[in-house]
């Protein structure tokens, strides 16, 4: 039967070809760890995270994800869902980072290979997942001790050598819930609430959107004592057609919830969510809305955006120059904004989660405009912009607008191209045919037109094949990158959040709740 056969951990970016850590949970693979770093190398840029080895013996399927400067390996000779091997990656580096806290370093591998080999020993059992959720790990696995490691520092001896004494244990028994450890306490209950939202979209050179999509994630920070049951309610301003049930009656597309949620709730109230969180950073539900309008993108309504851009290719008097124009506006946030910031969480005090903008006051920040360059491109000349800095490295020019204070306006990049030369002439002109002009025509009024006409028609000629030169030298696209602190796309927000049940948190007892909202754009492509 399939399962998980190995775990291997490289650093990617040393030259080394040994495992910072090497985890065999079967019989060890036939292939060794470095042969299968040297044959991941080996494959071109941009490597897949499924890559199929027929060279090998037998031949393996090598799945590999790379988290900060860290490569993980697992091969497998057998078939297998390949999701499985993915999450199970994804999970083992989110268990590490909560126990060794983030970012993820090779270094805190190799001083903790103690408790790394205990969490894989849990999570994996003969190599079928079996325990992944950070809070039940907790309970059977103690997570690094500065107390023991202090005292290993003074006695000289590692941690594991020190009495049992001076270190807590492990509870025998997990909890009731999975997803939650027993006996949490907290002296500060508070609740933290992120809405991340990573925008999609394309648009003609019109100005007309031809998609536009919106993928969010409910991050959340749980710090409630005992065994809390929360009752979130999202909504969307009466304003947005968007609605919370499934498509095509409602926008939510794809929903994913955490295993904590109740999801006959979901089916029966869109919208609310019921659940008894973990304890901790955790991920509650993802989901993807589309911007669109019934998804069409010909509809007269379409998505606003504080950022567009004007791009203009094959100007100049040689046209060998393009110019964007970038429009920052915010005016049309601080209407949502109104919507969003009439939360049950109440004002905000030095305590809250919000950062940079907050629901009043939106702010654009992080403005970055990357013009793709054809192969013909060998330099950009005469580069300026009214604002900000520009880079050009490879086949691609970024345009950076600052962000040091609110910037609302319009900033100008304009810049020359200078092509290849491939060789040969381009400017070989197709020889005229004759033209007959009549017996009875004076000779020299004939060869004076003919003459007159021919260079006309060859300036012409040279001006067209000049300027379609110039145009395949032109970027075609431009990608824009921002986000907005304070504001989401799609204008979900958090309606209420409540304790509506559970034991352990104490009579009287009213958490703190804090939320805040934040919108990217990935690469937002607009054409020319």
């Amino acid at each position: 039967m399939s399962a998980v056969e190995a775990l291997y951990v490289f650093d990617n970016f040393s030259p080394a070809t040994t495992p910072i850590l090497q985890h065999e949970w079967r019989s060890r693979p036939a292939t060794t760890a470095a042969s299968l770093y040297s044959l991941y190398k080996a494959q071109p840029s941009p490597r897949p995270s499924l890559i199929y080895l027929p060279t090998t013996s037998p031949p393996t399927l090598l799945f590999n994800i790379i988290h900060n400067n860290l490569l993980l390996l697992s091969p497998t000779t057998s078939e297998i869902e390949p999701l499985l091997i993915s999450e199970f990656l994804h999970r083992v580096i989110d268990v590490l980072e909560d126990y060794l806290g983030s970012p993820l370093l090779g270094s805190k591998i190799e001083a903790n290979y103690d408790i790394v080999a205990q969490l894989l020993n849990e999570m994996c059992d003969d190599g079928f997942p079996f325990t992944t959720e950070p809070n039940a790990l907790r309970d059977v696995v103690l997570p690094p001790s500065l107390m023991g490691k202090l005292l290993g520092s003074v006695t000289g001896l590692p941690s594991a050598s020190i009495p049992s004494s001076f270190t807590p244990t492990p509870t025998k028994t997990l909890s009731a819930i999975p997803w939650r450890r027993s006996n949490v306490r907290h002296t500060n209950n508070e609740l933290y609430v992120d809405l991340i939202e990573l925008i999609t979209a394309t648009i003609a050179p019109s100005g007309r959107f031809l998609s536009a999509r919106s993928n969010g994630t409910i991050a959340f920070n749980c710090k409630l004592s005992g065994i809390p049951d929360l009752l979130m309610t999202l909504q969307t301003p009466t304003s947005h057609k968007q609605k919370l049930g499934a498509p095509p009656s409602g926008g939510l597309g794809f929903p994913v919830f955490h295993p904590c949620v109740r999801l006959s709730r979901w089916r029966e109230r869109p919208g609310e969510l019921s659940f008894v969180p973990p304890d901790g950073k955790f991920v509650l539900a993802s989901y993807e809305i589309d911007l669109l309008p019934s998804g069409n993108p010909k509809s007269a309504t379409q998505p606003q955006l504080p950022v567009s851009v004007e791009l203009k290719t094959a100007i100049g008097p040689q046209w060998s120059e393009f110019e964007a124009r970038v429009f920052i506006s915010t005016a049309f946030l601080a209407t949502t904004a109104n919507t969003l910031s009439a939360s049950p969480f109440g004002p905000r005090s030095s305590r809250s989660p919000a950062f940079g903008g907050s629901s009043n006051n939106p702010t654009v920040e992080e403005v970055r405009i990357t013009f793709p360059l054809p192969p013909a491109v060998k330099t950009l000349t005469g580069t300026r912009c009214s604002r900000g800095e520009f880079h050009h490295e490879g086949r691609k020019v970024t345009w950076k607008i600052p962000t040091t204070s609110a910037f609302s306006g319009t900033a100008t990049f304009r810049t020359g191209v200078v092509i290849k030369s491939y060789g040969g002439d381009d400017n070989e002109v197709e020889e005229e045919e004759p033209v007959d002009n009549g017996e009875y025509q004076d000779v020299q009024t004939t060869k004076t037109a003919k003459a007159n006409g021919g260079n006309e028609g060859e300036k012409a000629k040279r001006e067209k094949q000049a300027k379609r030169k110039m145009e395949m030298a032109m970027p075609r696209c431009a990608l824009v990158a921002f986000s907005v602190k304070g504001w989401l796309a799609s204008g979900v927000k958090v309606d209420s959040l409540k304790v509506v049940g559970g034991k352990g948190l104490g009579e009287g007892v009213k958490p703190y709740k804090g939320v805040k909202y934040l919108t990217k754009a990935g690469d937002i492509e607009v054409r020319c």
